[in-house]
């Protein structure tokens, strides 16, 4: 309406978190993925957390799964990559 002030908008940005690796793979932010997902990784190793084995016949593998999820801050603005 004429004359009348507005309300500066808040725009917060909005960010949809990558569901699966291939997908975290292809986005324009990947080398913040690749970052934390190593990081991830190293602190697994150190921590000594697992151990990589041989298949054994008539046994499932157990799997797993990365969980990608961005961080923000108050402002809605990329505080951090977590994986």
């Amino acid at each position: 309406m004429p004359g009348k002030s507005e309300e500066p908008q808040n725009t917060a940005l909005v960010i949809k978190d990558p569901v699966i690796y291939e997908e975290t793979m292809s986005r324009n932010d990947v080398v913040y993925w690749k970052k934390v997902y190593v990081e991830e990784l190293e602190a697994f190793i150190k921590q000594e957390l697992f151990s990589t084995v041989l298949k054994s016949v008539g046994h499932k593998v157990i799997g797993c799964k990365w969980v990608f999820k961005t961080k923000l801050n108050e402002n809605g603005q990329v505080k951090y990559y977590k994986a």
